[in-house]
């Protein structure tokens, strides 16, 4: 009983203390953006919140990490004085459903990604286009952010950016269950990888998504909500998310590595216990 107490307080302790320091990174890196009109970008903090919400595949944990990233954001924000987050509405009641979403969304893609591999064993689909294609992916999307910053309003730009950004994901994910079929391999850490990887990028648009509305609603620096996604989307957004995309999947499975747990981050089943259970 005593071990089944200690530990999730532990854990969350360590997550806590984990997300405060991303959290004061972010905020000493991030001094002169605030300084030109931007806000402080929170990569470090939405790395560190992923780690926290995806790392045991427990959703108590995703809900604990969104909460302490707000909780942090409000405090921090009379450290590092920040009138928009000393509001609770726009540092905390939206970060309160960040790690729910990445977390939902990582359960969605453990599921896709088994699907994929499935289709791409039974299609054949050729491992070369498949690859092509996220490729293609990739530059379209890249040409979208180039062109279409000035062609679209902001709110619809800042959508289809979203839209654009999961649909490569699906692309990559697919590349790599074909060229895992081509190896011979199951790809288990491939499409375990391909869902931290949404699971982060769903957790950053979540983030922007939940946050930039309050942050209108509560400050009169911004002339409308369409303002506040032109001036945040590229000194904000698209760091955040490139980043946490990137970086959160290599963490994550890092961590669960040195901690000896299994790639999908549940306990491993020891070989004395497997022993045990086939002579019973």
């Amino acid at each position: 009983m005593k071990r089944r107490t200690v530990n999730p307080v532990a854990t969350l302790g360590i997550m806590a203390a984990v997300i405060v320091v991303a959290t004061v990174l972010d905020k000493a890196y991030s001094l002169g953006l605030v300084a030109i009109g931007g806000a402080s970008l929170a990569v470090c903090s939405l790395v560190s919140v992923t780690l926290s919400a995806m790392l045991y595949n427990k959703f108590p944990y995703a809900i604990a990490a969104g909460a302490l990233f707000g909780v942090t954001s409000f405090v921090l924000a009379y450290i590092f004085p920040s009138p928009i987050f000393q509001n609770p509405l726009a540092s905390v009641v939206p970060r309160l459903f960040i790690g729910i979403v990445g977390f939902g969304a990582y359960c969605l893609a453990r599921l896709a990604a088994k699907g994929m591999m499935k289709f791409a064993e039974l299609t054949r689909f050729p491992d070369v286009l498949s690859v092509c294609l996220a490729i293609a992916g990739a530059g379209g999307v890249a040409l979208y952010i180039i062109l279409a910053r000035e062609a679209l309003p902001a709110a619809a730009y800042f959508v289809l950016l979203w839209l654009a950004g999961a649909a490569e994901l699906l692309l990559i994910g697919f590349a790599v269950a074909c060229v895992a079929r081509s190896f011979g391999k199951t790809g288990e850490r491939g499409a375990e990888h391909f869902a931290l990887s949404v699971g982060a990028f769903f957790t950053v648009v979540a983030n922007t998504a939940l946050t930039l509305p309050m942050m209108f609603l509560v400050s009169d620096a911004f002339g409308s909500l369409a303002d506040v996604y032109a001036t945040l989307t590229l000194l904000n957004f698209l760091p955040e998310l490139l980043v946490t995309t990137v970086l959160s999947p290599i963490v994550i499975l890092g961590v669960r590595r040195g901690l000896r747990l299994g790639i999908d981050g549940r306990p491993r089943v020891k070989r004395s216990e497997n022993a045990t259970e086939e002579r019973e």
